[in-house]
């Protein structure tokens, strides 16, 4: 069982921290994916990590060894140089971040934007606990094993720990992949210089909120010729990568004249941006234009209704909160944004072919 002894400073101190960087997740995915092997777990990331481990068996050994390297990894990983600095240091570390980075790419980065968003979910849900309930409810908020009483956190499960935090307080950081307990980190932090804590909790204690993934996919076809017309929808499609609009007309085989008047409306309706040196022009795609060449799938709306019962009961939401709305916010998922990047460039764009 872990014990943690907050002073009032670690109190005034404790905050949420930035969500973890995708190769830290990485980690906890690896866990999970790891201890799962060996039996059928639900949602699409699940069978999209075990087809990839299947595929290649030669790699086993070596995620397993990552895996139980998370002690010593996780702390590096959430420095804000860590990564960069552990590729100079010994071989052995090296070869595990770069068999991980393999991982984070082919596993967690295509579910990453819909992980992202469970992230801010559980970090606006905390916040509305901490304004009405306090700290207290926070912290026993983070996992089913957690308490708090009389300025001591406690959390069952693990290896007996007594730790003292010295009055630096902890940061709080949510997790998509971990499941079950939360669990502290702490560490000599060499870009701050000084002594730090962290306190990763699941998003689901009971390891289901990968059930609430959806992959990030390009459509192929689909419906975006019809909302913008099918040349300035490849036009858009096109500038994925800078183009001049020579480039453009060549490549689409129109007129320059024809290719101008186009990225002048995507431009407008701020689906494209375009850069002058000189004489030339370059044109490149948004973060906008990016949501309507690729909308985001939503989530599963009912992944873990435990999870949103539980959050509901502890006063994070209502009919209209953070975990409201028939859980479909919050610790229970989204049904998806509120509005996607094509609703929200349809109107501007309506007249457009």
């Amino acid at each position: 069982m872990l014990t943690a002894h907050f002073t009032h400073e670690d109190i005034a101190r404790t905050h949420m921290a930035p969500s973890a960087h995708p190769m830290a997740e990485a980690v906890f995915a690896l866990d999970l994916l790891v201890s799962s092997l060996n039996r059928c777990r639900p949602g699409r990331w699940a069978a999209h990590a075990r087809a990839w481990a299947a595929a290649r068996p030669f790699l086993h050994l070596e995620l397993r060894r990552i895996r139980r390297s998370e002690e010593r990894l996780l702390p590096v990983l959430l420095e804000a140089e860590g990564p960069a600095r552990a590729a100079d240091g010994q071989k052995e570390t090296r070869r595990a971040l770069s068999v991980l980075s393999e991982f984070q790419k082919a596993v967690v980065d295509p579910f990453w934007p819909s992980a992202h968003r469970l992230l801010l979910d559980t970090r606006k849900s905390c916040t509305h606990t901490l304004a009405h309930r306090g700290l207290a409810a926070v912290l026993e908020s983070v996992g089913g094993t957690a308490g708090w009483s009389e300025g001591t956190l406690t959390v069952s499960g693990g290896e007996d720990r007594e730790v003292f935090l010295d009055g630096r307080g902890v940061e709080l950081m949510p997790s998509v992949f971990l499941s079950g307990g939360p669990r502290l980190y702490r560490w000599y932090d060499r870009t701050s210089g000084r002594r730090r804590a962290v306190l990763v909790f699941p998003v689901c204690p009971h390891g289901r909120a990968t059930e609430a993934l959806a992959k990030e996919t390009r459509p192929q076809g689909g419906s975006l010729p019809q909302l913008l017309g099918r040349t300035r929808a490849a036009v858009l499609s096109q500038l994925t990568r800078p183009q001049s609009t020579s480039q453009l007309s060549a490549a689409l085989r129109i007129s320059v004249t024809t290719a101008s008047e186009h990225t002048s409306v995507l431009r407008s309706t701020g689906l494209i941006t375009t850069t002058r040196n000189g004489s030339s022009v370059r044109h490149e795609v948004t973060r906008l234009g990016e949501l309507v060449l690729n909308p985001p799938a939503p989530p599963l709306s009912t992944w873990c209704t435990e999870c949103a019962e539980r959050a509901v009961r502890a006063g994070h939401g209502g009919p209209d909160g953070p975990v409201g709305r028939e859980g479909r916010e919050g610790l229970g998922g989204r049904e998806g944004p509120n509005r996607t990047g094509r609703e929200a460039a349809g109107h501007a764009l309506s007249n457009s072919q």
